[in-house]
């Protein structure tokens, strides 16, 4: 009787540490899912240690945009210390292009096209969510912002959202703001803007 009693405790003892490594397991699956910051709404203070570069490659939601700026000059500008804001397109985004269009700016021989798309998403210096607000608002309801190409879009609020006009009328929401990076911020846009054709 007492052996049988022993093997039933070890049994219980076997079933419990399985259980609770199982746990542990989901438990540690949720931290890795939530540093997918363009996707989930938690900003985790780890994010805040890395460059714009870095949060572009990692997260999965960027990862047309990340294909993109790795072709390109910016990859190594967004590495640095110099501080600018990214209009980021979300995957997508680029699915709203004409076909064939993403995968033609990766090409060597497009790289100048390339460089005047992603000029249309970039402001030097650090301008949070609140800042845009700020200007829509002391703007009469819109603002023009300068970006790095010389392209103006326009900001304006509709039902607490702010929207982006490009010079051709496309126009996108941003989707989470906010995103900090050591050398800037990102916020994610809903629709590729384009240089004026």
């Amino acid at each position: 009787m007492k052996s049988l009693f022993n093997v039933f405790a070890i049994i219980l003892i076997i079933t419990f540490v399985s259980c609770d490594n199982l746990v542990v397991k989901k438990e540690s699956k949720t931290l890795e899912n939530s540093k997918l910051i363009a996707q989930a709404d938690i900003a985790s203070k780890e994010n805040h240690t890395a460059t714009i570069n870095e949060l572009i490659s990692y997260d999965i939601a960027f990862s047309e945009l990340n294909k993109i700026v790795q072709a390109s000059e910016y990859a190594m500008k967004f590495s640095g210390k110099r501080s600018y804001t990214i209009f980021a397109p979300l995957n997508g985004a680029f699915k709203k292009l004409p076909e064939g269009v993403a995968e033609k700016l990766q090409k060597g021989e497009n790289k100048e096209e390339l460089t005047r798309i992603l000029n249309c998403h970039i402001i030097p210096g650090t301008i949070n969510e609140q800042d845009i607000i700020k200007a829509i608002n002391q703007g009469g309801g819109s603002v023009k912002l300068k970006t790095l190409g010389g392209t103006r879009l326009i900001a304006s609020r509709k039902k607490g959202k702010i929207y982006l006009i490009d010079k051709n009328g496309n126009a996108g929401r941003l989707m989470k703001t906010d995103i900090e990076a050591t050398n800037g911020m990102i916020h994610t846009l809903e629709t590729v803007m384009l240089p004026k054709k």
